[in-house]
């Protein structure tokens, strides 16, 4: 298995794009956010990748931007931490939070432990960027399977062995993460009726909030306004990185 950044590898950026279109639900693909073009060029030194026999079998993406205060107090919202990171960027301020955005598996390659070696190599670039903390919004792997429940219930969902019910989460605990908030509204998803209809081969006949499959919180749709709005929550986890960190 090879570890590039993308810097590195930028051949292989259409791949990633493929992939990732592969791994998420397609109402996941309609978030819209202007400043996602950075990861692939102003930040492309920080986009991980994983391959083998020049198979792309695993990507993350990654952002760094500048935090003053306790970190807790950060923003939820996605969009709003990656303009901070562009904009931190254009004023030469040095970056001390590296923020995670995606894992991506090639589903082909389940099951080997690759979002793993992603989280590592993901501590490692921040190391040697000199970056002292590593974040992720966590989006839990079984919430979908309760949409009903807050997020916030869900995060202290534990197994009889006192690890985190969720495996997802669980991953991030053994690599030495840990939980400091949660978020309602990491992402937020909007479109038409027609548009929600066609993203999940739903029918909508009347205004109502919708259980949809790979949905980790109701759609509410507003049939006279012709709407349909999605937040997607996370868990909040974080990493302590090590400058000299070479895992």
């Amino acid at each position: 298995m090879q570890r590039f950044t993308l810097s590195e590898k930028l051949a292989v950026r259409d791949e990633m794009l493929l992939l990732n279109d592969k791994v998420w639900p397609e109402f996941m693909l309609h978030w819209e956010c202007k400043e996602w073009f950075h990861l692939f060029s102003t930040f492309s030194s920080f986009q991980v990748v994983l391959m083998e026999e020049e198979e792309l079998i695993a990507f993350g993406h990654t952002i760094p931007f500048y935090w003053e205060g306790s970190i807790e107090h950060i923003p939820d919202n996605l969009n709003a931490l990656i303009g901070m990171a562009a904009e931190a960027r254009k004023n030469s301020m040095k970056p001390n939070v590296l923020l995670a955005l995606a894992v991506c598996v090639s589903p082909d390659h389940n099951g080997r432990g690759l979002s793993s070696e992603v989280l590592k190599l993901m501590k490692e670039i921040g190391g040697k960027h000199e970056i002292s903390t590593l974040i992720v919004p966590v989006r839990p792997t079984l919430k979908a399977k309760y949409p009903l429940i807050p997020i916030s219930d869900y995060s202290k969902w534990t197994r009889e062995d006192g690890l985190p019910f969720d495996p997802w989460l669980r991953i991030h605990r053994r690599l030495g993460a840990e939980v400091f908030k949660t978020g309602d509204e990491s992402m937020v998803i909007k479109g038409s009726v027609n548009e929600w209809e066609a993203w999940t081969k739903m029918k909508m006949y009347q205004t109502g909030n919708y259980i949809i499959e790979g949905a980790l919180n109701p759609v509410e749709i507003d049939m006279e306004k012709n709407t349909g709005v999605y937040t997607d929550p996370c868990i909040w986890v974080r990493y302590a990185i090590d400058p000299n960190n070479k895992q």
